[in-house]
């Protein structure tokens, strides 16, 4: 039945003029008498959010890789799909992936996302800890020359004595190509190396001061396409990759068909085979689960909309570089695929709500038949105390009844005021509300028997002043 709006608007003044102040009154009393409850209700609250890492953190910070690496598209990529979805992805510069990975591990750097080629050697020791959310793509090894075609099972004899840049010093191209060179029987150079960044590398082998580049990287890096499209350049094919895969276990092959780059110029003019790694994401291992979905679902979009025909079929991401254990929320990924319930909430509202269903739940069949019992407890607790505050008022009446004095008389009334007061006060379930008034209406009869007690005594005391004045009259007549 539709009330008429002023009707509703004083019922709403009555009720805050009136009611709200008994009914909070009365919720405060709830409160207060179940406040060991509520203690243990709070900590186990706290447990559960420490658990279950439900922090408020949107942001991650990944590293940033340097100007024309495919990484660093790859990152920007991952920052547009954490802003589409409500979360918050910070950039931060390094000159590699390898400085990225280096500073992953310090617990002073502010990095706690990072990408890491396969084969990356990492600290465990004294350092924070981190989980691998699998691999998100492949970066083949690219190295360019200028010069005859190389023939043989290498190319550093060929390139011995030229000059060559092999990426900045710590990372993992560095590295790797000593590592090819030692591989191949071959002592590290100490001559000819130039430790320059891929971009910088790749202008002055375009400009004639280096002989040969090595990179690794996709086919998408701006620098590898700078490369591809010079006519003056050859690319190494490593014919022996099976024996060099098999002294560097994280290297992998990757056949590049003849006419790849332009099939009008037959370039390349034959098949190469390059020699490839994994690239890996590895984030802290406490980053919020919200934030390492964002990560595996942006290296998902990402591999829909940038399909890399030299991954072989490979559905990114996947879990390729084992040297670093998964995260929880990966191993999931990997196993289970992505929720459903992330087809239907926001990313971040989703991951809560797909870590605390299943303790919502669990909550809710423990804590009803809980509360059905609390309020057994609380409705005998409630109807005992109205059975000891008729016993402690039939007290007080037996001491009115044996009082030998007006005053005995006022100080059980003082403890009598006092208990109704506590009544008053006192929390009643709604099943002892008869109850409660029949108390209170026990209180009225012993009030009966209050007044007539002190009449009695009152009556009694007129009685003896009214004796000893007689007697006291009767003396002085003799007198």
């Amino acid at each position: 039945m539709n009330r008429h709006p002023e009707s509703f608007l004083q019922e709403i003044i009555f009720y805050f003029r009136y009611e709200a102040k008994d009914e909070f009154a009365a919720l405060f009393r709830w409160l207060r008498y179940y406040i060991l409850l509520w203690i243990m209700i709070a900590v186990a609250l706290a447990l559960a959010i420490s658990y279950l890492n439900f922090g408020p953190n949107k942001k991650a910070i990944l590293g940033y890789a340097q100007v024309g690496s495919s990484y660093r598209v790859l990152a920007e990529h991952y920052q547009e799909f954490f802003q589409e979805n409500g979360l918050q992805l910070q950039l931060s510069e390094v000159s590699h992936i390898g400085e990225s990975a280096d500073q992953l591990q310090r617990d002073s750097a502010p990095l706690n996302a990072s990408f890491v080629l396969a084969g990356t050697t990492l600290n465990a020791a004294g350092e924070k800890k981190y989980a691998s959310l699998g691999s998100v793509k492949y970066a083949p090894g690219w190295l360019f020359f200028r010069g005859p075609e190389i023939q043989g099972s290498s190319p550093f004899n060929a390139l011995a004595g030229r000059r060559v840049s092999i990426g900045p010093p710590g990372s993992f191209a560095n590295r790797s190509y000593r590592e090819l060179m030692v591989a191949a029987g071959i002592d590290a150079p100490s001559t000819g190396v130039y430790e320059l960044q891929d971009s910088a590398g790749v202008e002055a082998l375009l400009n004639g001061e280096v002989d040969a580049v090595w990179i690794i990287d996709s086919f998408s890096s701006e620098n590898i396409k700078r490369l591809v499209s010079s006519p003056d350049l050859n690319l190494y094919s490593w014919n022996f990759a099976e024996a060099f895969i098999e002294r560097i276990p994280y290297l992998s092959k990757i056949n590049l068909p003849a006419g790849y780059f332009d099939i009008g110029r037959s370039r390349p003019a034959k098949d190469v085979t390059l020699l490839s790694t994994a690239v890996t994401l590895l984030v802290e291992s406490d980053l919020s689960p919200a934030l390492q979905w964002g990560f595996l679902l942006a290296a998902r979009d990402y591999q829909t909309h940038n399909y890399d025909d030299l991954s072989a079929g490979t559905v990114f991401p996947k879990y390729i570089d084992k040297s670093v254990p998964l995260s929880a929320v990966a191993e999931q990924y990997f196993n289970d695929g992505v929720p459903s319930i992330f087809h239907y909430f926001p990313l971040y509202f989703a991951s809560l709500l797909e870590r605390t269903w299943i303790w919502i739940l669990a909550a809710f069949f423990v804590a009803y038949p809980l509360f059905e019992r609390l309020s057994k407890f609380r409705e005998f607790h409630s109807r005992w105390t109205m059975l000891r505050s008729f016993q402690r008022l039939r007290t007080y009446e037996e001491q009115l009844v044996e009082a030998e004095s007006i005053e005995q008389i006022n100080a059980t009334i003082a403890e009598i005021n006092m208990f109704e007061q506590e009544v008053l006060d006192h929390w009643v379930d709604e099943e002892n509300i008869k109850d409660y008034y029949l108390l209170r209406a026990a209180f009225g009869r012993v009030r009966e028997t209050i007044a007539g007690l002190k009449k009695k005594h009152e009556q009694a005391a007129e009685i003896a002043a009214d004796a000893m004045a007689y007697r006291s009259h009767s003396e002085k007549t003799s007198i």
